[in-house]
């Protein structure tokens, strides 16, 4: 009889034993990939989010940068994780919805790759030529690429970044010739445009503001609707003469991926410390100094995000025909 008893017991036993594991979730560092160089937009946004969510979770989240690829081979490595939520990294409009359209380096699928934890913020991309140059209108810029001979370059942080697609939409919209300069990183691509070695290019506030501030760098136009609080003086695309830019460009965000098939308790609990991390008001402080619009989700409303941008920028790139390598 009791030996009877004993069996019948062992299902609850192991449903305890496994419930007990899943609390105690993380026993050891999480690894979180970013999947462009140290110093870039994605970088800077991860490392306050990440040590946050390390204090809430009672384990380090370590920062680890994954480049190349526009992104995608960090992505990739991303979804090619283990399953148990100690791999998350941060993915962008860029990395989930703009390579997998471009790439043929892109090997994942933006949905069915990722378990998507959460949103989580806004940014903008703002159009910059060096103050040095002659150039101080978007007018001025087409007129220039426009010019025989000319020899217009616009560098980005790799194939398939929202930076490398906001000068392919420039350049669909206005059919003026102009020439993608990929690099490892917004970081390196922001050196060469103040040597002069590029033309323009197209980078998020929060790593050019300081040199637009230091006037190394001259604002042209913010890709957004309308315009940024934190240049109310700079025109949106559409004000200073490419109609439709906004609308084509769709919204920039960051959000918190992990490989697809995460356990639903362990995903309950990342998404949680993402939310609570957002809602610290040290790193709402340290975001704000980004010029970063935080964007708070659960997992269901960001992948419907993730849905949606994926199907708004393959219409633009179908139509603008644009490729990458």
């Amino acid at each position: 009889m009791y030996k009877k008893r004993l069996l019948m017991l062992l299902p609850v036993m192991a449903l305890c034993a496994a419930g007990a594991a899943r609390a105690q979730w993380p026993e050891r560092p999480l690894t979180w990939i970013v999947p462009f160089s140290a110093g870039g937009p994605m970088d800077i946004v991860s490392r306050p989010v990440a040590k946050k969510m390390g204090d809430i979770l009672g384990q380090p989240v370590v920062v680890e940068n994954r480049t190349g690829a526009g992104g995608a081979l960090g992505a990739d490595y991303i979804a090619r994780a283990k399953p148990d939520g100690y791999v998350i990294g941060i993915g962008s409009v860029g990395t989930q919805t703009i390579v997998p359209n471009v790439a043929k380096s892109a090997k994942y699928d933006p949905v069915n790759s990722f378990s998507n934890i959460g949103l989580l913020g806004r940014y903008t991309n703002v159009l910059l030529v060096s103050a040095q140059a002659p150039v101080t209108s978007v007018a001025d810029l087409v007129a220039q690429a426009r010019q025989p001979g000319a020899n217009v370059t616009f560098g980005s942080a790799g194939y398939g970044s929202s930076n490398h697609l906001s000068g392919e939409l420039l350049r669909a919209l206005t059919g003026a010739a102009m020439t993608h300069i990929p690099y490892r990183g917004s970081a390196p691509a922001l050196t060469d445009l103040l040597a002069g070695n590029t033309t323009f290019m197209f980078d998020t506030f929060n790593t050019a503001m300081s040199r637009i501030q230091a006037g190394n760098l001259r604002p042209l136009a913010v890709t957004s609707p309308k315009r940024s609080p934190f240049l109310p003086d700079v025109p949106t695309m559409d004000e200073a003469g490419v109609g439709g830019y906004s609308a084509a460009g769709g919204e920039l965000w960051w959000g918190v991926v992990g490989p697809a098939g995460i356990p639903a308790p362990i995903m309950d609990r990342l998404n949680a410390a993402l939310r609570e991390a957002l809602a610290s008001p040290d790193v709402q402080k340290q975001l704000k100094d980004q010029y970063v619009e935080i964007w708070s989700s659960t997992p269901e409303e960001f992948t419907a995000v993730v849905r949606a941008s994926y199907q708004n920028w393959s219409k633009l790139v179908k139509e603008a025909k644009i490729e990458a390598e």
